[in-house]
């Protein structure tokens, strides 16, 4: 370790990324007594969790993670330690097919009616081929093209890579916790992440943001990890890490030009489990509008019923550029949020890095990425509410008073929205998640089987992390 001066201090355990679980784990560990170092690229503690609050707004805007799914022990008892307040979100969903207002589904239904069958199939496939070898009946077809999107719009997943029984893994977990439930924090997400850094630095524990990891430099010895800070170089001393990097950063994380690079490489089996091991893509985008225009909107449904968008939680709409949408029910404010994933994520971005920006009212927040993109991603913003409500582009753009978005795939401390499970991948999550000479630990939602892709996943990975180091 080249770096390293005889009178610099090793600490106990350097941890990479301020994240949910690099600081769950920094919290369990400096609570045991070890001194703790967490290393963050970002000038954020937060990850893939960034909360923006405008003082013009009503609600914070959440431009990464923004549900809790579920009663995940993990998480929940964080938030009674720190007195947070959560609320559950409204369960009311709008379903549109061929543009008309249909009988909601019930994509849990579908699911389960084909888990028993995924669970019989002792070869893990994709789903793409397990829905193959099902009968093509009317009522199959639709469980089938209901599982597709919640697949693909839920995990963020292409069909024909995610397998079948990390599928079922995840459907197991989110059983466990009730995880059909949603909640959501009154001060934002980012609430959760900072009483984790307060209670690790109450005891003693060190955060240092602006501080990018460039090589980690490992041996029987310890750690060295060289860092970007400012315009100069750092090196951190250490007698272990846990590296808590997303999957997608690992994924560049080899050859001379990785921004991240592990001296020497790490293990075949621990290389071959990042590279198999897939992200998923994900574009979301907040409005601001000057009042809730919805909700003096009406639609028909089959029984010639009225109903108002004034009391839909969601709103899906498959055939629109952003299909999911959502209010901050039970909270009245004059937010809708879009969402699309997948493939058709994967479609939109390849078109926004040559879209020309036009001059519309919108923020670009510190850090976000692409304005080619962010400009694509609100004109099919507006293009979909338009056609959802029936009103016209010129009517959204009028009340529209700000736009929020970040590109998660584009940012080089995430390369991506978050991990999911494809054919034969458990075993790789396992093979991720193992330390490496008790000098390396392994941590983040990607290591967290049957919870992956999930804040509390990451919560419940970096402290299994902290307890093999404690061990």
């Amino acid at each position: 370790m080249s770096h390293r001066t005889d009178n610099e201090e090793i600490e106990d355990v350097l941890i990479i990324g301020a994240g949910a679980a690099g600081l769950a784990a920094a919290r369990d560990l400096a609570v045991a007594g070890w001194k703790v170092v967490v290393l963050e690229a970002r000038d954020r503690i937060g990850g893939r969790i960034f909360t923006f609050k405008d003082p013009s707004g009503t609600v914070p805007i959440e431009l990464g993670a923004e549900f809790v799914h579920g009663k995940s022990p993990e998480l929940w008892q964080i938030a009674k330690r720190a007195h947070l307040e959560l609320y559950e979100v409204s369960r009311r969903h709008l379903y549109f097919e061929n543009g008309q207002l249909t009988k909601s589904p019930s994509f849990r239904a579908a699911i389960e009616s084909l888990n028993d069958s995924m669970k019989a199939s002792g070869v893990d496939q994709s789903l793409k081929d397990f829905l193959a070898t099902l009968p093509d009946d009317e009522e199959t077809q639709r469980a089938k093209a209901m599982v597709v999107r919640y697949v693909e719009g839920f995990h963020a997943a292409r069909i024909d890579r995610i397998g079948i029984h990390g599928f079922i893994k995840a459907n197991e977990g989110a059983d466990s916790i009730a995880g059909d439930r949603a909640f959501r924090f009154i001060d934002g997400y980012i609430a959760l992440v900072q009483a984790l850094r307060a209670e690790a630095e109450r005891h003693s524990a060190t955060i240092r943001l602006n501080t990018t990891v460039k090589k980690i430099l490992w041996s029987d010895a310890g750690v060295e990890v060289v860092c970007a800070v400012g315009r100069g170089k750092r090196s951190f001393a250490g007698s272990r890490a846990i590296i808590t990097l997303p999957l997608g950063v690992l994924q560049t994380s080899r050859g001379e030009s990785a921004e991240v690079r592990f001296v020497p490489e790490l293990p075949d089996e621990k290389q071959r489990a990042i590279e198999h091991l897939q992200m998923g893509h994900v574009l979301r985008i907040a409005l601001s509008f000057r009042e809730r225009f919805w909700e003096t909107l009406k639609i028909w449904d089959q029984d010639i019923e009225p109903v108002k968008f004034a009391d839909a939680g969601f709103v899906h709409y498959s055939e629109l550029p952003l299909p999911t949408w959502w209010t901050q029910l039970p909270i009245r404010a004059p937010v809708l949020v879009g969402w699309v994933a997948g493939p058709k994520a994967d479609g939109i971005s390849r078109g926004g890095r040559s879209h020309d920006v036009d001059e519309q009212p919108e923020r670009h927040l510190p850090h976000t990425g692409g304005e080619a993109l962010g400009s694509l991603i609100r004109d099919q913003a507006i293009h979909s509410l338009a056609k959802l409500f029936g009103l016209s582009h010129e009517y959204i753009r009028d009340r529209l008073m700000a736009v929020y978005f970040h590109d998660w795939q584009d940012d080089p401390f995430s390369r991506g929205a978050y991990a999911y499970v494809p054919v034969d991948g458990l075993d790789d999550q396992i093979a991720l998640s193992q330390p490496v000479g008790r000098i390396l630990f392994f941590a983040g939602e990607a290591t967290s089987i049957g919870h992956i892709g999930t804040v509390h996943g990451a919560i419940m990975s970096g402290q299994r992390a902290a307890r093999e180091i404690l061990a």
